[in-house]
């Protein structure tokens, strides 16, 4: 059976890496977490919600998972019960890979030693006060050796997940630039206009007599603009669209982006060019273009960072499953409650 779980002592302060269906969110360093409820006695009744070769996980430790799934919220009553639900699980499985990692941590005698964990603790203390942490660490309930043995599984999850998938998941710059080569007909950058729109709204069924008074508005606007007034302080006066609150821009759009009445408009207009007034389903429109870029093949340093990410979540995620698979092979888990109505069940993983 694990320690008494200590994230009610430990505010998690820096970003974890996820495990399960995340990735591993266990953290190394925390801050104590004198202002929150702490220990048992806050909890009159602490059930077990699953079982992990035997090992026990409790409602208390699955709330305290989703709300680091879902700071606040879930704590505070701000989800949908669908979403709640969903929370629920998602926070199970993640607490039920970390303990198959912890255990498998034990067999292979592949614990932080004692002495790393130790340092680590003095570490924390001192960042955050000794006196204070030590408060904090009294009120809870916990004994200082409980709390090292915490905080020694949390440094073992930890570097289980950077040898098993943050480090191998990690793309070189030779690797970044062979998969651009390869695949540079994705690096495309269409023809894109930074454009700004105003509107007179009319609906189909308006009579003659609205669409008169709104035609004879949209035209005074298109006069005003021709004698040198600014499109920007007219649109915010005078549109009835949500862009008026912008002064009309859209912003940078392109191809295929903008409905085909207002994009067959906005690209035939140069650069500084208005167009004359042109109705819509919406009603009387103009518009500008502020800049025009035409298409272009986009460099491999522009795109790099963003590719970066991208390859190396991929990665990170191929490899999460193939680990969590590997976890769960043979592992009996015994799911005691589950937020859908059904009755206890057993998982033997093959």
């Amino acid at each position: 059976m694990k320690e008494q779980n200590t994230r009610t002592v430990e505010a998690r302060a820096q970003a974890g890496l996820a495990l399960g269906l995340g990735l591993l969110a266990v953290l190394v360093a925390s801050v104590p977490a004198s202002s929150q409820a702490a220990g048992p006695a806050s909890i009159p009744a602490n059930p077990v919600v699953a079982r992990v070769n035997g090992a026990s996980i409790t409602e208390s430790e699955l709330r305290e998972e989703m709300e680091v799934l879902y700071p606040s919220n879930t704590a505070h009553g701000g989800l949908r019960p669908e979403k709640l639900k969903e929370v629920r699980v998602k926070a199970l499985e993640e607490l039920t890979v970390q303990e198959l990692a912890y255990q498998q941590a034990v067999k292979t005698q592949t614990l932080v030693p004692m002495a790393e964990v130790r340092a680590e603790h003095a570490r924390i203390r001192q960042r955050y006060g000794a006196q204070s942490f030590d408060q904090s660490l009294q009120a809870s309930g916990l004994t200082r050796q409980q709390y090292l043995k915490n905080l020694q599984r949390r440094l073992t999850l930890e570097r289980m997940a950077q040898r098993a998938l943050v480090r191998p998941s990690r793309m070189t710059l030779a690797a970044l630039r062979a998969y651009y080569n390869k695949n540079t007909s994705k690096f495309q950058r269409p023809e894109q206009i930074h454009a700004r729109l105003m509107t007179v709204n009319l609906v189909a069924e308006a009579n003659p007599e609205e669409a008169r008074k709104a035609k004879e508005k949209i035209d005074r606007l298109y006069e005003q603009l021709r004698a040198g007034k600014d499109f920007g302080a007219l649109a915010g006066e005078y549109s009835e669209d949500y862009y008026r609150v912008k002064g009309g821009d859209l912003g940078w759009v392109h191809r295929g982006r903008l409905e085909p009445a207002f994009e067959k408009i906005a690209f035939s207009l140069q650069p500084g060019q208005i167009s004359e007034p042109f109705r819509t389903e919406y009603g009387y429109n103009l518009m500008k273009v502020e800049e025009h870029e035409p298409a272009r093949q986009m460099k491999f340093e522009e795109v790099r960072p963003v590719l970066k990410a991208e390859l190396e979540q991929k990665k990170l995620e191929e490899l999460r499953q193939a680990w969590v698979a590997s976890l769960k092979k043979g592992a009996q888990i015994e799911i005691v409650e589950v937020p859908a109505a059904g009755a206890p069940q057993t998982q033997a993983a093959h």
